[in-house]
């Protein structure tokens, strides 16, 4: 190396909230990505986990860098800052890049913070190879989607320390569990959700059967996992992949049992026995209200006679359900309320849960009540969907919501998922 720029990117992840195995798994495709397409400079790549380390050996292995990348939603961008910080504090010149869902939901937002050099917003990949070619401090980087899925190699499972995940899933669920990522986008609006369009966009990208196909073949001879989650935010975009996937996983033997979120509007029996054959051991369906008019509101795109029908649909072939509810909408009552009650009773799901709603930038709700509620002085770091103290209503004050909330998690707690039986401290 000689004679020549020697350039050190480490990715830095800060500390999750909770767990979440979807923002490793972000940093381990950008590691992949670069590895195999960026040849300009050597490049050595080194991975922090906040969740996993401590903040003094995220600073201390960092502050040698050229680049940190800092990976972020909105409740981690409080402890991002505070990493980069510090490690401006020991090391002027590294240059900080901050990309994931806040700073490409908040831009120019983000690029304002003085521990901030430059933001992705977008797709990390190609964002920070950009960034590595011609490096441009106080900048916003907009870097076009990747339209071939394929073309990115599986992710760097062992540079993001895929076996600490997995010992921790087999700890806590009895089960290896990995994630994999069958697509990117949604084409769906919901108001109070990103739908990943912040980083990913509205057009849906498939990945190829039989490129998704080797990589579960890969997680399953070289990681020993016992269940796989696809990350998706709905895997069903296209019945026609799913069917195409179900037949191809069938016909090759891969057994490895699946879980994965399905939008309700874009199902049918037929494709959930096939599912069933095809070893798909649950799904997960955000249901959010009870009351047609609220998801209506919410732009949906769905109705209750649909997720009644997909909720027997998939008891009939024997699927595992989990449903998520939400309260908390801008106009719900009581009355919309009782309705979720109601449906939920009616649906049967095995697995539940009930979030409030969290405003959280680049959502449309976010948009419309950000000067109303201020919600660009709001500390992030202490709001997500189970528990805030920020959202009220016109009908329902904070403490309200959270009221409706212990009502709902009373009357199905035998069926409550993970995160609700959790002790929420301060509530």
């Amino acid at each position: 190396m000689k004679g020549r720029q020697r350039i050190i990117v480490k990715l830095t992840l800060v500390r999750p909230r909770y767990f979440s195995v979807w923002e490793s798994l972000g940093c381990g495709y950008i590691a992949s990505y670069l590895k195999n397409y960026y040849h300009k400079e050597p490049l050595e790549l080194q991975f922090f986990d906040g969740f996993f380390e401590s903040d003094v050996t995220i600073v201390n292995g960092s502050v040698d860098s050229d680049f940190v990348g800092f990976s972020c939603t909105s409740p981690q961008m409080k402890h991002a800052l505070q990493l980069a910080g510090e490690i401006k504090e020991q090391n002027l010149k590294v240059k900080t890049v901050f990309g994931g869902h806040h700073p490409s939901s908040l831009q120019s937002e983000t690029l304002a913070y003085p521990q901030v050099d430059m933001v992705v917003a977008g797709e990390g990949e190609a964002g920070l190879s950009m960034i590595l070619r011609q490096p441009k401090e106080k900048t916003i980087y907009l870097p076009p989607p990747i339209e071939n899925l394929d073309i990115i190699p599986f992710p760097d499972r062992k540079l993001i320390h895929q076996e600490r995940t997995l010992a921790l899933t087999e700890q806590n669920d009895g089960e290896r569990i990995a994630s994999i990522l069958s697509g990117r986008g949604c084409s769906f609006n919901c108001t109070f959700c990103t739908g990943d369009h912040d980083v990913f966009g509205k057009t849906v990208r498939k990945r190829s059967v039989n490129d998704v196909l080797d990589e579960i073949e890969q997680l399953v001879n070289e990681w020993n996992i016992d269940f796989l989650k696809f990350a998706d935010t709905e895997i069903n975009t296209s019945i026609t992949w799913v069917k195409e996937f179900c037949n191809e996983k069938i016909q090759r033997r891969i057994t490895i049992p699946f879980g994965c979120n399905i939008h309700t509007a874009l199902i049918n029996k037929s494709t959930l026995q096939l599912m069933k054959e095809a070893n798909c051991r649950e799904i997960w369906i955000g249901c959010e209200s009870g009351s047609q008019k609220i998801l209506k509101q919410m732009h949906k795109g769905v109705t209750v006679k649909m997720l009644e029908n997909v909720f027997q649909w998939s008891k009939e072939v024997g699927l595992l359900r989990r449903a998520y509810f939400m309260v908390g909408f801008p106009s719900e009552t009581r009355e919309d309320f009782n309705m979720t009650l109601d449906l939920a009773e009616r649906l049967e799901p095995d697995v539940l849960g009930c979030t409030i709603l969290a405003p959280f930038p680049g959502t449309q709700i976010y948009e419309t009540y950000k000067d109303k509620l201020s919600l660009q002085n709001v500390d992030w770091s202490s709001v997500d969907e189970y528990k805030n103290k920020i959202w009220k209503t016109e009908n329902f004050s904070n403490e309200e919501l959270h009221e409706l909330q212990a009502e709902f998690a009373q009357k199905f707690k035998d069926r409550l998922c993970w995160r609700q039986k959790k002790p929420q401290k301060g509530y």
